[in-house]
């Protein structure tokens, strides 16, 4: 079991033994993401989070990634909508070297003016990435079309015209706003000690204690009943579907999970079964869970050639329609438990995926992630309390329709009804 140590630098460390491993995964997160951003700088905690590699006070930014492959570690970060991360893996017995060039790049970052000119280019190469990718560009236009105007449907990468003009000032600014001990939890798990894990911490990850800059949004009373379409002349039809679905810490997420497994988890799925092996209508069929601090949506994606779009569509209702009136029966309930179990007790066996998991639920949580407990509610879970849910979480009142690809005359308006 991990645990959550508040410091006396103010920093929450969450901290992991994992005594077999001869690695250990660090990082750093910080509570601001893209859904915390007004219009005119939706995309300046990504654009931070990519210029803070460019170069302190001491070291160039070709220095900060060989000093650390020289030591045989991995680095990155990644932005969300909801927190900054930034994370090294290491072998066990280079966690204060790796852990000082990680402290160099958070605390010390002077964003040179030449270098940020060029990671801007590198940014918009990024976001016009996303365009040329009708699958992901899908599943974005569902977001905004579901989200509305809330930050949770913008894109985390931000407008093209905001990243033009971000500058190093913007940056300095926000980095001073929202990287504060307040904001910051350090997430260690692997073959380390509970007294290596706090002096690691306490020496390199002291951040200022002033208060935080909250900006915070509520969630609108209306979701969805929007769809959002870019016309493409590509060979397949994308199309995402998002429902309202559950928050982060909602008791009732592990049984979504159970039936998000059943419905479209896997091969054995409902839709897969249906629509593609049955079928023949896709070559690809999913759903997937966005889970946010106080809210989350439920996303069914499908691509198929644009003569199949409406039969395809036809045949993902009636799967969705079935699943609410008959539910999952035993044998589909066993085998979507197992699926849960397996990333469950898998994750909990990468020092970087768990690292990540006990991050989080001390961020949002301030709670201790245990997997062991999780497994014993797993087990616990009732079949008929969790096909219980399956028609409130199908409101087709809203919900959020993204496509993409060749204009079509099926009204896509349709899938509402």
């Amino acid at each position: 079991m991990n645990e959550i140590i508040t410091l006396p630098n103010g920093v929450r460390l969450a901290y992991q033994n994992i005594p077999f491993f001869h690695s250990v995964s660090l990082g750093v997160m910080v509570k601001i993401g893209s859904r915390n951003e007004l219009d005119s700088d939706n995309g300046i905690a990504h654009f931070t989070e990519h210029v803070m590699f460019k170069g302190t006070k001491t070291r160039t930014a070709f220095d900060l990634v060989k000093e650390m492959d020289s030591l045989g570690a991995n680095m990155n970060a990644f932005t969300s909508k909801e927190l900054t991360c930034y994370y090294f893996q290491c072998i066990d017995d280079t966690v204060d070297q790796c852990s000082e060039i990680l402290s160099d790049i958070l605390m010390n970052s002077v964003f040179p003016a030449e270098e940020v000119e060029k990671e801007r280019g590198v940014i918009l190469e990024e976001i016009d990435m996303v365009y040329d990718i009708p699958d992901d560009l899908s599943q974005e236009l569902c977001s905004s079309a579901f989200w509305g105007d809330h930050p949770l449907g913008k894109n985390i990468l931000g407008t093209r015209s905001n990243v033009e003009r971000f500058t190093r000032d913007d940056v300095l600014s926000f980095v001073s706003s929202h990287y504060v001990a307040d904001n910051v939890v350090v997430s260690v798990c692997g073959n380390i000690s509970r007294e290596k894990a706090i002096d690691v911490a306490l020496k390199y990850f002291s951040f200022p204690r002033r208060p935080v800059a909250k900006r915070s949004f509520a969630i609108p009373d209306k979701l969805g009943g929007r769809v959002q379409s870019c016309f493409k002349e590509i060979e397949q039809a994308n199309l995402t579907i998002a429902f309202p679905s559950l928050a982060f810490d909602d008791p009732r997420l592990l049984g979504l999970s159970v039936l998000a497994c059943a419905l479209g988890g896997g091969m054995s799925s409902i839709l897969f079964q249906e629509v593609r092996e049955k079928l023949g209508l896709v070559y690809s069929v999913f759903n997937y869970l966005s889970t946010y601090e106080d809210t989350g949506a439920q996303c069914i994606y499908l691509g198929t050639n644009p003569k199949n779009l409406k039969k395809a569509v036809g045949a993902v209702k009636k799967c969705v329609a079935e699943f609410c009136q008959s539910g999952m029966d035993e044998e589909c309930f066993h085998r979507a438990k197992q699926q849960v179990k397996g990333s469950l007790s898998l994750g909990a066996e990468s020092s970087l995926s768990l690292m990540r998991t006990i991050g989080k639920y001390a961020l949002f949580l301030n709670k201790p992630f245990d997997v062991d407990l999780r497994l014993a509610a797993l087990a616990q879970l009732d079949r008929a309390d969790v096909n219980a849910m399956i028609p409130q979480l199908f409101d087709t009142k809203e919900i959020g329709v993204g496509y993409v690809g060749k204009q079509t005359d099926f009204d896509l308006t349709e899938i509402y009804k």
